[in-house]
């Protein structure tokens, strides 16, 4: 906490781009952060989306390499910047803060194979079906906020196919929208039965 860096910004702020140096974590408290990455062509990519309680940065902070994406609030985000420098000097004094970071580092393993094997999925519904269930379990709930053009650059389908998956749901009874940002899980088990089908 002493050598922590509180920031507060609001949504749309860029924290950090591609080819920055990769010399701190990031601990988010409060909001959303998406992390991206754009084609040649300018197409988006979305990595992840993290949010309140995740650790950002450890993966690289001591490999000497630099930034490997972009990250932009999604909405107004507190959060806390610690270099590497505080870091080493704390690892020093406390071990099992090393320990700590290995856990994350196992945790954000098992996130990124789940997503690749939702991303593995050819049917649009039941890849959507997946990636729902996915940020239910990182939400801690069964209500989402995020908009469609961050669902569609996250797995790789259209906005429009994305919408149209989305009221196929909602006719099952298996979600309800909300506007074009809150989507709540009206049936996990249904969800999960659709994705699962289509593995």
């Amino acid at each position: 906490m002493q050598a922590a860096g509180h920031r507060h910004v609001p949504a749309g702020t860029m924290i950090f781009r591609e080819d920055d140096p990769a010399d701190r974590i990031l601990v988010v408290h409060r909001g959303k952060i998406k992390l991206n990455h754009y084609s040649a062509e300018g197409k988006e990519y979305v990595l992840d989306i993290i949010g309140t309680g995740d650790i950002y940065g450890e993966q690289r902070l001591f490999s000497g390499q630099r930034q490997q994406v972009n990250a932009i609030a999604l909405e107004a985000v507190s959060f806390c910047e610690i270099y590497k420098r505080d870091i080493e000097a704390l690892i020093m004094r406390e071990p099992s803060v090393g320990i700590r970071m290995l856990e994350e580092l196992g945790t954000k393993y098992s996130r990124v194979s789940r997503l690749h094997e939702i991303l593995s999925i050819n049917d649009a519904k039941g890849r959507l079906a997946g990636f729902l269930l996915h940020l239910s379990g990182e939400a801690g709930g069964k209500v989402i906020r995020i908009d469609r053009e961050t669902i569609s650059a996250s797995i790789n389908l259209r906005t429009e196919t994305i919408s149209r998956k989305l009221k196929e749901l909602e006719r099952d009874g298996l979600v309800a929208t909300e506007g074009h940002r809150v989507i709540r899980l009206a049936d996990t088990d249904g969800l999960r039965a659709v994705f699962e089908s289509s593995e």
